[in-house]
């Protein structure tokens, strides 16, 4: 079962909490000082934070993992994330050279934000290649490579037809949400659109027919293909 948490209002931007009978995984953590907010949430869901097990970085833009090192230390579990976006977790600052603006405005966005600095962190469980199982907390579940918004994009796929891709694409106006939920489009910043359309394939290879993103509401597969169909 796959939780939303809108860091900022109307899924313009969000992280997730994946429910398992042998305990939870957040993915992802939001700008900085958001770990507040996610802890808020937990228990709003009506779960213990200790029953959190694993915090999954799905990419290095400040927006996604902000609150890693702050989350980690209170909780005091691991974290997973791939081994191409590890150094720069370790900086503390974004991959700047991966966001590469797919509209105007987000030039200006990049100049803005490409200083912007969190607490550093060095991830527990470091992917390189292949896929990564969940099995010992959420059976059926597993985490996948999917480069194409930075280097070492990842998705969680579940087997309940469910999967959360994060930024491989968006929904809705601005940053995503707001209105027009069933507009597809691309996210402000994707690092090799070549790449992102293999991913878009191997994801698509799978039986997955929702998708959680990290700015706007789920889409569906049909949403999915006709983004591929116009972007890629």
């Amino acid at each position: 079962m796959i939780i939303p948490i809108s860091i900022w209002p109307a899924h313009m931007m969000n992280c997730f909490l994946i429910k398992g009978d042998n305990g939870h995984i957040l993915v992802d953590t939001g700008i900085p000082g958001s770990a507040d907010k996610i802890m808020e949430a937990i228990h709003n869901a009506g779960l213990d934070p200790h029953d959190i097990k694993l915090i999954i970085v799905t990419h290095s833009h400040i927006d996604h993992f902000g609150s890693v090192a702050a989350l980690k230390k209170r909780l005091k579990i691991p974290v997973l994330a791939h081994a191409e976006d590890t150094p720069f977790y370790q900086k503390g600052m974004a991959n700047v050279a991966s966001m590469k603006p797919t509209i105007a405005w987000a030039r200006l966005f990049k100049k803005m934000v490409k200083d912007l600095k969190t607490h550093p962190f060095t991830p527990d469980i470091v992917m390189k290649e292949g896929s990564y199982s969940l099995a010992d907390w959420i059976g059926g579940t597993q985490v996948i490579h999917t480069p194409g918004h930075t280097p070492g994009s990842l998705s969680i796929v579940l087997d309940n037809g469910e999967a959360i891709i994060m930024d491989m694409m968006a929904a809705g106006i601005g940053l995503g949400g707001v209105l027009f939920h069933s507009r597809v489009k691309h996210p402000a910043f994707h690092d090799n659109l070549s790449a992102l359309k293999k991913s878009f394939d191997k994801v698509l290879s799978l039986d997955i027919n929702k998708f959680y993103l990290g700015h706007g509401k789920p889409v569906n597969r049909t949403q999915v293909l006709k983004y591929v169909d116009r972007y890629l």
